[in-house]
């Protein structure tokens, strides 16, 4: 695996004046991406979105893995179809013999984050002129390093996992992000007017296998048919015009994992609201790096599946408690909904303590908290909207869409 990963190293040094980084302001992102000092970005998370435009006739990804499993992503070109690719170690010759001109790539990786963390590297874009001075400046800064400060195959998969080097959580505060957005007096960098940009809306989903998409595709092996892009939370994100961040990982609970026994001393929903990947405990997300204007919160199926292992209704309702005080205090700003499970039969069970937390934080003041019954209309799914009356299909993530969706506009007044 290293000798794989060394190799696509020596690409990148190879065709380093054409190599524009990850980290460049020319990539946009969106969702839990984490920088490093060498131009590359970390992504641990699914639904996360890379895009950038170039012009040129065709466009190469590098990318690299800590190899805990397969990942999927998606790639359009400019307004063309999406296509599923499975990105291998090094170069990756994404799109070839384009007419020449401008074009944009997005890339949204589909797997969730328990499969690993994907490294991009950077972009390579065939036919595409370079500016004398970027290019000047691009060659001084990846002028070849002294043998003591070249960085191996071992380092860059050593910050994929966290062992040695690690990635930076610094891209710019929420507060400088505001004062962007608000048009007003940069301070910190001088008195000259920053450019009035309209702040997009954003929400947040954390969940579980249904909000990370699971078992939407109809073949291939569990993460193989997974798809974050296509799953309810990216899918109200889209008909509301937000941008999205995704944090969903199967079989977690809100206090009980899928086949846990009491006393539930696994890692459950409370760990993930701060962690940058799945995998690994570093880097914490640093939550000035986004402000979510909505978060939903989406477990209770793993909580109650099992009717003789499910926590009490006491118990549960004290612990879900605990975890919106945990997510209050990393989203202190953000409108929070609890929403049942979509199987109507652990909807019922997970109801009770849900709801029951819910009324005691909005008694204590907390009026931007909300309990969303997927349910409380009789059952929103069809049968023909699941696999297995856990797992939506594509046409049950839809549904759930649009039940959110009119929640949204009634509570947030968003159109």
């Amino acid at each position: 695996m290293l000798a794989l990963l060394a190799a696509g190293l020596v690409f990148c040094g190879s065709a380093a004046a054409a190599l524009v980084p990850a980290n460049s302001p020319r990539v946009k992102t969106m969702g839990r991406w984490i920088p490093d000092d060498n131009g590359n970005l970390y992504a641990g998370r699914g639904a996360v979105i890379a895009s950038v435009e170039f012009e040129g006739t065709g466009v190469q990804a590098q990318m690299f893995s800590d190899s805990q499993g397969d990942v999927w992503w998606l790639k359009k070109l400019d307004d063309g179809p999406m296509t599923r690719f499975k990105p291998q170690m090094g170069l990756n010759i994404l799109y070839q013999g384009l007419p020449y001109g401008k074009h944009t790539l997005t890339m949204i990786r589909e797997t969730e984050g328990m499969r690993g963390v994907t490294i991009l590297c950077g972009f390579n874009f065939a036919g595409e002129k370079e500016p004398e001075a970027e290019g000047t400046a691009q060659s001084a800064r990846k002028k070849e390093p002294a043998a003591n400060e070249t960085e191996t195959a071992a380092d860059r998969n050593e910050k994929a996992t966290g062992k040695k080097g690690k990635a930076k959580n610094e891209t710019g505060t929420a507060a400088d992000k505001n004062v962007k957005a608000a048009g007003k007096t940069d301070t910190k960098h001088g008195d000259t007017p920053l450019v009035e940009v309209p702040r997009r809306r954003s929400i947040e989903i954390i969940g579980d296998s249904v909000a990370a998409g699971a078992f939407i595709y109809p073949d291939g092996d569990y993460f193989e048919r997974e798809s974050g892009y296509l799953a309810f939370g990216p899918r109200l994100a889209r008909m509301l015009d937000a941008d999205w961040s995704c944090v969903a990982s199967s079989g977690e609970g809100a206090v009980r994992n899928n086949e846990e026994k009491y006393p539930y001393t696994a890692k459950h929903a409370e760990a993930q609201i701060e962690q940058a990947f799945y995998t690994q405990m570093e880097p914490r997300w640093d939550n000035r790096m986004d402000a979510p204007d909505l978060v939903i919160l989406a477990y209770g199926e793993n909580d109650f599946n099992d009717i003789v292992n499910s926590p009490s209704d006491v118990y549960f309702k004290k612990q879900y408690k605990n975890l919106l005080l945990k997510l209050r205090k990393f989203r202190p700003d953000s409108v929070i909904f609890c929403t049942t499970p979509a199987n109507i039969v652990t909807s019922r069970r997970a109801t009770p303590g849900m709801s029951g937390a819910v009324e005691e934080l909005r008694a204590e003041g907390d009026t931007k908290i909300y309990f969303i019954d997927l349910n409380e209309q009789g059952q929103l799914l069809d049968r023909s909207d699941f696999l297995d009356g856990v797992h939506p299909l594509a046409s049950g993530h839809e549904k759930i869409a649009r039940y959110l969706l009119e929640q949204v506009r009634t509570i947030l007044g968003w159109n």
